[in-house]
């Protein structure tokens, strides 16, 4: 994708929330100026997904939907929130959604209600909505590719430190840029921080992401659970084990292992057997040294 340098909010808490607020405004602006959408940006907080979608959505000038779409915005939307009482669809939450979504605006991240994730995913994969402010769980799992992916920040909050991104988190997020069968190339920008120089950036968009390692650990409790799972059914505990990601990886070390196992037994044929005899003799008169001393603590 190609990067482009945005505002100096370089992270959370990295400036001005209301220029951050404007300067996320101006780059949607450039977006639907340029029609890059459809566009997902990513914030690294719930609070700040709100914040610049409100800000956004309060703009006239920014309508990314026709007459139509707006039309097909509201059915679905409407014909969704049927399975929620009146009292729930009466919440603010979901009187707000509404207008914003017909404007081709969204907001995804674990906050929201579930039926809402579900109609903004519908919506997004339909076309309908164009800009997407997400938190960085919308690009775990879920297949919804974009045209533009933009940072709003590149440092995160990871429960211990402020941090700048990992390349496998920003390799993870920048890949929703460029939809296959559609784009020439994925777009994304940055907004990239005065802390942040070239070498930051580099290692970030150019370094190799981490390695996928299996957690899967057999305990008493896995084997109950899967015992439960599989009974009556075709399915062994023996082929899911088989066919975990775990012994993918264990299967895919053996080359790697019998190579290093026949390099030591290559090294002890080249030790040679001298002084083999000297060393048994000295391991059996320990052993002859144990026994007395446990004889003369009996007595």
């Amino acid at each position: 994708g190609r990067g482009g340098r945005g505002g100096r909010g370089g992270g959370r808490g990295g400036g001005n929330q209301g220029d951050m607020q404007k300067e996320v405004a101006t780059i949607v602006e450039h977006i639907q100026k340029l029609q890059w959408q459809p566009a997902i940006v990513f914030a690294f907080s719930r609070k700040e997904c709100e914040q610049y979608a409100n800000t956004v959505g309060r703009m006239a000038h920014i309508n990314f939907n026709t007459e139509e779409e707006k039309a097909a915005v509201e059915e679905v939307f409407n014909s969704a929130i049927q399975c929620l009482g009146e009292e729930d669809r009466a919440l603010p939450p979901i009187l707000k959604m509404l207008p914003m979504l017909q404007n081709g605006i969204g907001v995804h991240h674990s906050g929201l209600l579930p039926i809402l994730k579900e109609v903004i995913e519908i919506l997004f994969q339909e076309g309908l909505i164009k800009v997407l402010f997400a938190t960085e769980t919308f690009a775990m799992g879920l297949n919804m590719p974009a045209r533009t992916v933009v940072f709003t920040a590149m440092r995160k909050w990871d429960g211990e430190q402020n941090r700048f991104m990992h390349s496998g988190e920003y390799i993870q997020m920048s890949g929703r840029a460029g939809r296959r069968g559609k784009d020439d190339r994925g777009l994304c920008i940055m907004m990239i921080g005065d802390d942040m120089d070239e070498a930051t950036v580099k290692s970030i968009c150019q370094g190799k992401p981490s390695p996928l390692i299996s957690s899967f650990r057999l305990s008493y409790y896995t084997m109950l659970n899967m015992l439960r799972r599989l009974e009556g059914g075709d399915t062994s505990m023996e082929y899911v084990i088989r066919h975990s990601f775990q012994q993918f990886q264990q299967e895919r070390q053996l080359p790697q292992l019998e190579a290093q196992l026949k390099e030591v037994e290559a090294e002890m044929e080249q030790l040679g057997a001298e002084g083999e005899a000297v060393i048994a003799d000295y391991q059996k008169l320990r052993k002859e040294v144990g026994v007395f001393k446990d004889r003369i603590q009996s007595v």
